[in-house]
């Protein structure tokens, strides 16, 4: 599947004045927000993804699927889809 095509499962807005991390499991992969970002938490449909759980931690987020050990993460940010990584700074997407 396209990942243009996965379903948004969260969003997420940094409203603070440095940047948060959102912690995508269960592939330790880390999404960097800088002040001002906000992004859509894009996922692979499956019927092991939801509910998925989020955490708040020092720093920022960590999002756990329900049941799925790879939901492929993707986040939408300034209209682009990226694949999540370890790290993915959307500061070098503005």
């Amino acid at each position: 599947m396209d990942p243009n095509e996965y379903s948004t499962v969260a969003s997420f807005r940094n409203d603070t004045d440095s940047d948060i991390s959102l912690h995508l499991e269960m592939l330790a992969q880390e999404v960097i927000l800088g002040p001002g970002h906000a992004v859509e938490l894009l996922a692979r449909s499956s019927q092991d993804l939801q509910p998925i759980s989020i955490h708040q931690v020092q720093g920022g987020m960590q999002v756990f699927p329900h049941k799925e050990f790879d939901p492929d993460w993707h986040v939408r940010f300034n209209g682009k889809v990226l694949r999540a990584r370890h790290p993915l700074r959307l500061a070098e997407y503005e």
